[in-house]
């Protein structure tokens, strides 16, 4: 269709004092900017079938953007949203700027027909839309400025117009002088987080791409538990399982698909349910609150509580206006009793395993070291080696180990220089290895070289789980290791030169 600009004006009726209540709204600033991007999915979908008919490779893209205000305490001063989607056509023009206007269509993610509307007041007094919808010649624009609108309880908004090309399609939103709701510089990531996870099911399809200030979204899965049946705590029984069950499950008219899993390890960031409806979170966007029905749970605190987690697509509900929760909760209620029987099964037992399931202690400790050196970066070793050969004459040879590929329980990188030339460490704590520790050159060329500590060595069995303190050792003797053999003297006393040089500079 080729459109003209016919569109002279937008009516925007509901009274003007309304419009200056809606940044009282209980909300939050991810969900509020997961409108806008609502909006360019409903349009991808709509018009999914022209775009890649025009665009083989297209892809929906959607760009949030964020500008700082230094001279207020680095809040936002304004925010753009924009996207490649089929923009807005005609029809849809003059109906988008009604507030609670209920679309012809109310089946998809712009059901209410308040998103755009009270997400751009909730965030700025003033704000502007542009769009052109693909096969029409214009693009259209206004304007909304809420002091002009309050003082001349105005019911229209003028329309602008500018002749485009039949293919071009995109919506641009503007938001300027912020409302008392605008998000500060600290909330960034949280608000990518957030977003990030409201929109999982469409990152892990590769069906969307979500960029914020310059930082394409990406979403990571929380790892699933694999180990034995433990029927009793502590008393594994058989081999190793995946433990998460698939669910689809009906109750009237009421249908929950997905998974219940129980978490590799316990986090109370992310056990409980995540709840979402046509497509997009609901309930449990990461710092957001996840869903915990006592029926499937129990006790706070309990085992079963903090390893058990799941994803739930549900059919048959209604959710809040602003699509942060679920209306009915009652049936909700009655909907997770139900799943009870899915989930406690004797052919596949998910609460017995959350409520006896102990993870090894050896296995925990390596991972408290882990996450302790990660989030540190002081801890990081950085110590330059100057070398100085002793005499090849003066030292015994000493044999070079082969190691047959280890398991990996866990791992984490080091940094460390020879000569003024960095090198990376790579410290791997294993399990199926007959030395306490040893090397891996695979990666010398990339100056990469891989630590390899056995944690079911003996001498941990003797002297206890593995410590920051005994890691720094180890970590010493390999790297002082690595060093001797590339000067070309690997014996007892070159390897002990350098380790007596790394270990006076050495931090756990």
């Amino acid at each position: 269709m080729i459109s003209s600009d016919k569109i002279s004006v937008v009516d925007i009726t509901i009274g003007a004092n309304m419009y200056g209540r809606i940044s009282d709204i209980t909300n939050t600033p991810s969900h509020v900017l997961a409108e806008f991007i609502d909006n360019a999915i409903q349009s991808y979908q709509d018009h999914k079938s022209v775009l890649k008919a025009l665009e083989p490779d297209y892809k929906l893209r959607v760009e949030v953007n964020l500008e700082w205000d230094s001279n207020n305490e680095n809040r936002a001063s304004k925010i753009t949203i924009r996207d490649n989607a089929g923009g807005i056509g005609e029809k849809k023009f003059v109906d988008a700027f009604k507030l609670a206007h209920t679309p012809d269509d109310n089946t998809g993610l712009n059901e209410y027909g308040m998103g755009m509307k009270t997400a751009a007041l909730w965030l700025g007094e003033t704000w502007s839309v542009e769009s052109s919808a693909i096969g029409e010649d214009v693009s259209r624009k206004i304007i909304f400025d809420l002091n002009r609108v309050m003082a001349d309880d105005l019911k229209t908004l003028p329309v602008t117009h500018k002749p485009n090309y039949l293919n071009d399609h995109y919506t641009l939103v503007s938001i300027t002088s912020p409302t008392k709701n605008i998000p500060s510089i600290k909330s960034l990531q949280k608000i990518k987080d957030e977003l990030a996870s409201i929109y999982r099911k469409y990152l892990r399809n590769n069906e969307i791409q979500i960029i914020v200030n310059d930082t394409i979204l990406t979403f990571e899965d929380p790892v699933i538990l694999t180990a034995p049946f433990h029927k009793k705590t502590g008393q594994p029984e058989g081999d190793k399982l995946l433990w998460r069950k698939e669910i689809d499950f009906r109750f009237g008219k009421y249908r929950a698909n997905g998974f219940i899993a129980l978490l590799n390890t316990m986090q109370q960031t992310k056990n409980g349910l995540v709840l979402l409806r046509r497509g997009r979170v609901v309930v449990g966007a990461e710092t957001d609150g996840r869903y915990f029905p006592k029926a499937l749970f129990g006790s706070v605190g309990s085992p079963r509580y903090k390893r058990m987690f799941g994803e739930l697509e549900l059919e048959g509900f209604d959710v809040t206006f602003n699509k942060n929760d679920i209306q009915d909760r009652e049936n909700l209620e009655m909907l997770m009793d139900a799943l009870k029987s899915v989930i406690h099964t004797k052919e596949f037992d998910l609460y017995t395993q959350a409520d006896n399931y102990r993870e090894d202690e050896r296995i925990k400790q390596i991972k408290k070291i882990v996450k302790a050196h990660n989030t540190s970066k002081d801890k990081n070793t950085k110590i330059e080696i100057e070398t100085n050969p002793i005499p090849e004459s003066l030292l015994p040879e000493t044999p070079t180990l082969v190691v047959n590929e280890p398991l990996v329980i866990n791992q984490y990188e080091d940094n460390f220089a020879v000569n003024g030339i960095q090198y990376t460490l790579k410290v791997q704590f294993v399990d199926d290895a007959k030395d306490l520790v040893y090397l891996s050159l695979d990666y010398t060329d990339e100056h990469a070289i891989i630590c390899n500590i056995n944690t079911n060595h003996p001498y941990f069995d003797q002297f206890g789980k593995p410590s920051p303190a005994i890691i720094a050792l180890l970590k010493a003797i390999a790297i002082s290791k690595y060093v001797a053999q590339k000067e070309g003297n690997d014996s007892t006393g070159e390897l002990m030169y350098y380790f007596n040089q790394l270990i006076l500079k050495t931090k756990v």
